[in-house]
């Protein structure tokens, strides 16, 4: 085999990755679920054919444009309320979105000059500096366009810690500071069972606090959005948008969302959380709001008090 040879195998090798991975980056990432867990919507715009190089890719940088501005109105700020109602109902919120429109990112263009029509893939970031949260959440904190107010979390006990679906804390001191705990078996849904009756410890006396929080809402019909809760069973607030912080709020949103145990803990580590604990969901309000029992809105209170989960937004939510 001459160089000449090689040379040519070694270019149809270039150009058959290269368009393979132009098309694995050219994918839509549209569905809310994928949006909020990748962090970024992302559309492909076709144009019609017989067209130029230049006509063909503007023409279709238009349709992603309008793609993404249909795909970002259909994303839930809170419950049943989506981004195109609250555009409806703020020109602060409706003159932000356009804005934020503008600043899309192109993440690819291809031409077929047989055919004479283009493809172009347009991103927008939902997390980041310039993001969808950084845009619209600091409008959430207006008292005016935030969902209705419930009454915020307060323990019926001051330091009461409850038995906490979630990892058994690591030695008798652990266990002791946390409570009685149940073992969950990484990546199986419905593992944990209730412990017996919880002991009733101080923050000042956890030696061992969770860190972090994964809220298992697969068994009900809970959505991602902008804007997400956890509630007790009886309404009280106890994560929202006003409880993290500003840089925070920025780059995490209210949480991760994920489908799958693993990458729950695999996240909430990329944030520092070692140790989570594990709450199963026990309703849903509006489809945003996951509830939890009162047992573990208290573990989730007394161990915030000594590890900060819920002003570093370190929550995740799994999903179906």
């Amino acid at each position: 085999m001459n160089w000449k040879t090689i040379l040519s195998i070694s270019a149809v090798c270039v150009c058959i990755f290269g368009n393979t991975r132009a098309q694995e980056e050219m994918q839509a990432v549209t569905d809310p679920v994928k949006v909020f867990e990748a962090g970024y919507l992302q559309v492909v715009g076709h144009s019609e054919d017989g067209q130029t190089r230049y006509r063909a890719l503007r023409a279709a940088q238009v349709v992603a444009q309008r793609d993404l501005l249909e795909v970002i109105q259909g994303l839930s700020l809170y419950g049943a309320t989506s981004v195109k109602d609250g555009m409806l109902q703020s020109d602060e919120i409706k003159t932000s979105v356009e804005g934020f429109l503008r600043g899309a990112l192109k993440c690819g263009e291809t031409y077929d000059e047989a055919r004479g029509s283009a493809d172009v893939c347009m991103r927008l970031n939902i997390r980041g500096r310039g993001g969808l949260y950084d845009i619209i959440l600091p409008l959430m904190k207006d008292e005016t366009l935030q969902p209705e107010k419930r009454p915020a979390y307060k323990p019926p006990v001051p330091g009461f810690v409850p038995q906490v679906m979630g990892s058994q804390p690591s030695g008798e001191k652990g266990a002791e500071a946390a409570g009685t705990v149940a073992q969950v078996e990484p990546g199986v849904s419905g593992s944990a069972e209730i412990a017996s009756k919880p002991e009733v410890k101080a923050p000042s006396e956890l030696t061992n606090p969770y860190d972090g929080l994964i809220v298992d809402t697969r068994d009900y019909p809970f959505r991602p959005a902008l804007v997400n809760r956890v509630l007790t069973d009886k309404e009280e607030v106890i994560f929202e948008p006003s409880k993290i912080q500003s840089n925070v709020l920025v780059e995490r949103g209210c949480g991760g969302f994920t489908t799958d145990d693993g990458k729950a803990r695999a996240l909430l580590e990329s944030w520092g959380s070692k140790h989570p604990m594990i709450v199963k969901c026990m309703d849903v309000r509006k489809l945003t709001d996951a509830k939890i029992s009162q047992d573990d809105a208290a573990a989730v209170f007394v161990n915030d008090q000594k590890s900060n989960i819920l002003a570093q937004a370190r929550v995740v939510f799994i999903l179906k």
